[in-house]
């Protein structure tokens, strides 16, 4: 059986479209897991009241955990049930015809596979989410990832993507092997979640799905993508795009994910935190949203604190390593 987890926050009409594309593709038994991760409106009452005769659902209540905890509540109930294979799945993610087969089918049929991954298309019918092909080295991800990029010539530009991302142009129908994948959606063995201890919990959004990849390529195991496993995924339809609050959440993560994995140095990691730091002027002289100079005092005071934590964290991580 196939146990697929899917977080709600107040957006419990899209959840339901979700389920309902899974329940018209999946032709596997199934159990469907939806945490409502603290929904502020009627998401969770909604949600219980339209599957309440339904066995192969469970709709779990939750206080808003973010990404990697709430996944995790589902993740652990669908495990604790006996699921050897478990979906994470966002609420705007929309499964076409055989999409669930195919990625079923691949896991079960490779042993030494953890994770499929689908091929997802936008809203409008457009590749995205293009998965990495391999762990970005510290020298490209500070040259080509920060504002150093814009010294970067063309030819190196696409030296850089051609290295690390899988092209549109080169996908056919045969599976490939990958490193990182989009947390949107994918398929995993029970074992792999297990065995890397399932998502990091010391973030709350973003860069989940980068910390997963980095232990997993540590302990060996393999993702695959799967040009013929095809979903929708009306992405930024939960957390919005341009807002303070995204762009706070997105630097946070981002400075435990390298210090966790990459350990950078301090001066290193200071030039990173600083060049996300000066994203929300940037929006703001181009007009994509407003911004207070208390409200972006509040940010740099929220976004310091997490900066100072995982420089610790690095240091911590040195001396364990000596002792």
């Amino acid at each position: 059986m196939i146990a697929f987890v899917i977080l709600n926050y107040n957006t419990w009409e899209m959840t339901i479209r979700c389920v309902d594309s899974i329940f018209n593709t999946c032709k596997q038994n199934n159990t469907i897991y939806i945490v409502d991760n603290g929904s502020t409106n009627d998401s969770y009452h909604n949600l219980k009241e339209q599957y309440r005769n339904n066995k192969n659902v469970r709709v779990i209540h939750n206080e808003n955990l973010g990404y990697a905890k709430g996944n995790n509540v589902g993740i652990r109930e669908a495990i604790k049930d006996g699921h050897d294979i478990i979906t994470i799945v966002n609420n705007d993610v929309i499964f076409l015809d055989e999409s669930i087969s195919h990625m079923y089918t691949f896991l079960e049929n490779h042993p030494n596979v953890a994770v499929a991954c689908p091929y997802i298309l936008s809203s409008e019918g457009e590749l995205r989410d293009l998965p990495f092909l391999k762990p970005i080295k510290t020298v490209d991800y500070l040259l080509y990832n920060t504002k150093l990029s814009n010294f970067a010539t063309l030819n190196r530009k696409i030296h850089f993507n051609k290295e690390y991302f899988l092209s549109g142009d080169s996908i056919r129908n045969e599976p490939i092997p990958i490193y990182k994948f989009s947390g949107c959606c994918f398929m995993a063995k029970r074992e792999m979640l297990e065995n890397v201890g399932l998502f990091d919990e010391n973030t709350f959004l973003y860069y989940e799905e980068d910390i997963l990849s980095n232990k997993m390529h540590k302990l060996g195991y393999n993702a695959y993508y799967l040009p013929n496993s095809k979903i929708v995924h009306h992405h930024g339809l939960t957390t919005g795009k341009d807002n303070l609050f995204v762009d706070t959440e997105m630097i946070k993560s981002e400075m435990y994910f390298l210090s966790k994995c990459y350990q950078l140095n301090i001066f290193v990691l200071l030039f990173i935190y600083i060049d996300r730091a000066i994203i929300p002027i940037m929006k703001k002289l181009k007009h994509r949203y407003n911004l207070t100079f208390k409200e972006y005092l509040e940010f740099l005071r929220k976004t310091s604190v997490h900066f100072i934590k995982s420089s610790k964290l690095r240091n911590e991580k040195n001396v364990i390593d000596e002792g």
